[in-house]
Order: structure tokens, then C-alpha cells, then sequence
């Protein structure tokens, strides 16, 4: 696409110098081979005031996440927090021996850190007296399916921004370590700094003052492999995503038991609890509003996937990714009577390059999510212009708290969808989406959202 051919459809109370204006930025910022595609829309009304190719199936990015936060919102209970417990039948013990098994139940808490899993260990002993389990200790979760969603790439799923939701999830599945030069050498070394314990590393990287790459990557028995060069500087941090959270867990778990002196079999994992085996300690989660209000403002990828397996089992009793895209897409046409045949969701996050959606559908989904029965906390969900999450330090000036917009980005995207109050006090749906962008065309391409959304601000 060239500048010349970048055409609009103008609907009625949207003048020819605000088209022109929009032309004008297309220009300036230097997007006229990138893949556009804009519509806007009355929020009150429904009827759309602004397109261009309205209609183009684009990659949304982190925009994805408008979708599984709002399908949260109509099927999980505001009350609902996620439960790590501890069960075993109490007839069973005597004189601080439990004579049989222990199941620890894991729900996918993706705040649940090393200090509250060592604190409830602990509990067994302290509050529960037990000081010896006969059996074995085993670990029960709730999702199912592969960790990495389809379409994910190889380097999104390598580091912390893209760990795998699980039901096992501790400290963000995530590990940090640095890879130092050693001293007079051209060898280097591993700092563990946060959550390294049972992951075994293998390191070869050597030091070079020249521009090469350190290769990466960790295996299904958490076994970490650096390669290549540790490049131009003493030393690089590196922050990790846990390739199988669960073996992780496992391994913890049987750490918490022998640090606190409690004897025990095995750990190990298990596909559910028996019958009789009922919960005795626990610990909770902040509700879920907490998850679905830092998933908007800071797009977490990890509390959307979990909250979109978490959807899955709500509404099909299955955890998972397909599951809970499935019941997403379902309830976006039972609730807001949606054709979802423009939306296509791999997974919860938009991490996938496989999601497509138009920025037609975008808007219809905004306005009818608003004017829905959860559209007032959908709305103050997301991040606010110039005062907080994504775009705190976007859109200031008059526009400061006017827009109410979920952000994207991915290698080659950058999107932004949301509402806008104009200075007419119209609430406009917009969807702003740009695809197969270069490296060096990504800072433009946020200022060119800005810039549109004060045209639509100023005219509409």
C-alpha cells in the first residue's frame, strides 16, 4: 500500500479536514507501506462515523486481551479467588503422623510466590501438627494441555513475558540469573538471583568484545543450556520463563517439606483427589477484579492465560487453552450478540501471530461490551490517558483521562483500541491497528495512534 491509495470512508459529522489531518499523519510519520486498518464508532448508538479498511483481518496483539477479560467478566464470579490447599482425611491422624497420602490442590494462582507456598507448607506442621506423611504427597492441578499456546514464537516463549500458564504457577514460572565474565578469562559464569533452585544449568557462552548473540534455551526437565558469547559488557541479566512449571513445583514442594522437617514419600503429580480427602489449610488469592484489572492496565500475558483456561473450566470443565478461546468466542455471541467469524483467538494474551480480528468487529465488541451489563468495570478496567497503566505517559493535554484504551504490541504490530470522550462529550469506540511494520517504524506508529485519536477527539 503507498500513501497515494491510503482512502477513506467518512460517515455523516466527520468533516474533510479531519480526513485530510489523518492522511497528513500517515505521511509524517512515515506509514505509508505499513498495513492499516481504523474504524470508529458511536459508543451510544452503534453507528460508525470513521473507516478504512474496517473490514482487513489484522494481528491485535495485546488487543486480544479485551476479549478473555470480558468473557471473564460474564462467567467468573466476582468473589472468585484462586485456592492453593492442602487435603487429607484428619481421622487419619494420630500422635502427628498422617498415615496415608497428602494431595496439595493448585488452582493456577499466577501471583502464588515461593514465601506463601513455604508458608503454607510450614502450616502443616505448625498448625496441623503433622511431622510425618506414611504416603506419598501429591500435587493436584486444574488446567490441561499444552503450556504454549499455537502461533507462539520461540523467542516470546524463552523469556519471562511469556511464560506458560499452568496450574502449578510459582513466582511467574519465572527464573533470573546474570552471565558474568570471569576474571581474567574469557570464560564466563551463572549468577542464580531469583527462583533458580532445582533448575540445572549447562554453560558454554564465552566473552567477546565483538556483536554476538548468546543462544538460549531450556529443556522439558528445566535443564538450561547458555551457548554462544557473552557480548560487549562484564555482565547481562537474563530473565527466564520456566519450560515445565510443574516439574519446578514438584521440586519445590518437596524442598518446603524437608527444610521444615516434616518426613515423606514421594512428590509427584496427580490428576485429582480422592474421595474423603478433605481440605484442611489453604491459602487465597486476591479476587478475580485484582487479575482482570492488572491484565488490562499492565497486559500481563501470564494472568490472561491463566484467567482464559480459568474461563475454559468454568464454562466447559476443561482448563485449557482451546477450550477456554472456544467459550470466550461463545460467550461473546450469547452476551453481546456477536458474529465472531471475524475473530480468531489462539490464545488469551494475543502473543499468538495466528489471532486475526478486524477493527469492525473491535468496535462493535467496545460498544456493545459498554453498554452491557459490565461495561462500567470493563471500562475503568483499562488503562486511562496520561494517568495509568500502558498509556500513563500517552495522550496527555486535553486529552488526560479522556481515553480509556488497551495497547499492542508484537514484532511487526502495534495496536490500540478503546474509547475516546470527545470534546463534543461523544464516547467513541475506536480501533487503530497496524500490521507488518519494521523495527524501526514502531515508535511512529504509536504516535500516529496518538495523533488519530486527537483528531477523533477534536471532530467527532
Amino acid at each position: 500500500m503507498t500513501f497515494c491509495f491510503f482512502t477513506f470512508s467518512i460517515h455523516s459529522g466527520f468533516s474533510a479536514s479531519a480526513r485530510s489531518d489523518i492522511q497528513y499523519l500517515v505521511k509524517k510519520y512515515g506509514l505509508g507501506d505499513a498495513k492499516i486498518a481504523i474504524a470508529a464508532q458511536r459508543t451510544q448508538t452503534g453507528n460508525n462515523l470513521y473507516s478504512y479498511a474496517q473490514n482487513r483481518s489484522m494481528k491485535p496483539a495485546s488487543n486480544n486481551k479485551v476479549f478473555t477479560m470480558v468473557g471473564a467478566l460474564f462467567s467468573i464470579p466476582s468473589d472468585f479467588r484462586f485456592t492453593t490447599s492442602v487435603n487429607y482425611p484428619s481421622s487419619k491422624v494420630k500422635n502427628h503422623v498422617l498415615y496415608g497420602d497428602m494431595y496439595i490442590k493448585f488452582t493456577g494462582n499466577p501471583a502464588l510466590t515461593g514465601s506463601q507456598l513455604a508458608s503454607l507448607i510450614r502450616k502443616i506442621k505448625t498448625q496441623k501438627g503433622i511431622s510425618q506423611i506414611t504416603g506419598d504427597v501429591y500435587l493436584v492441578g486444574v488446567f490441561s494441555g499444552p503450556y504454549i499456546p499455537e502461533g507462539w514464537s520461540k523467542e516470546d516463549s524463552t523469556f519471562c513475558y511469556g511464560a506458560p500458564a499452568s496450574s502449578f504457577t510459582l513466582n511467574r514460572n519465572c527464573t533470573v540469573i546474570k552471565l558474568a565474565k570471569n576474571a581474567n578469562s574469557l570464560t564466563t559464569r551463572v549468577i542464580k538471583l531469583s527462583n533458580a533452585s532445582n533448575i540445572h544449568i549447562n554453560n558454554s557462552a564465552k566473552y567477546t568484545s565483538a556483536s554476538q548473540a548468546t543462544i538460549i534455551s531450556m529443556d522439558d526437565e528445566n535443564e538450561l543450556y547458555i551457548r554462544g558469547y557473552l557480548s560487549r559488557a562484564a555482565e547481562k541479566m537474563f530473565k527466564l520463563a520456566i519450560r515445565n512449571p510443574a516439574l519446578k513445583t514438584v521440586d519445590t514442594v518437596n524442598d518446603f517439606l524437608s527444610a521444615n522437617g516434616i518426613k515423606h514419600g514421594d512428590v509427584t503429580i496427580s490428576s485429582n483427589i480422592p474421595a474423603g480427602y478433605t481440605q484442611q489449610i489453604a491459602t487465597n488469592s486476591a479476587t478475580i477484579g485484582h487479575f482482570i484489572d492488572q491484565t488490562l492496565k499492565h497486559s500481563d500475558n501470564l494472568y490472561a492465560e491463566t484467567i482464559l483456561n480459568t474461563i475454559g473450566l468454568k464454562q466447559k470443565g476443561i482448563g485449557s487453552t482451546k477450550v477456554g478461546t472456544d467459550a470466550v468466542e461463545s460467550i461473546l455471541y450469547s452476551k453481546l450478540h456477536l458474529d465472531t467469524s471475524a475473530l480468531t483467538m489462539y490464545d488469551g494474551s494475543g502473543l499468538s501471530h495466528l489471532d486475526r480480528v478486524s477493527p469492525q468487529f473491535m468496535v462493535n465488541f467496545l460498544t456493545k461490551s459498554f453498554n452491557s451489563k459490565i461495561g462500567r468495570k470493563f471500562y475503568n478496567y483499562l488503562p486511562a490517558s496520561g494517568m495509568s497503566g500502558t498509556i500513563a505517559y500517552r495522550m496527555g493535554g486535553k486529552l488526560l483521562g479522556k481515553v480509556h484504551a488497551k495497547t499492542g504490541t508484537l514484532s511487526g504490530v502495534s495496536t490500540l483500541s478503546g474509547y475516546v470522550l470527545t470534546a463534543k462529550d461523544h464516547r467513541v469506540s475506536f480501533s487503530i491497528m497496524l500490521n507488518d511494520l519494521n523495527r524501526s517504524q514502531r515508535y511512529n506508529a504509536r504516535r500516529f495512534q496518538d495523533k488519530v485519536v486527537d483528531v477523533f477527539y477534536r471532530y467527532l
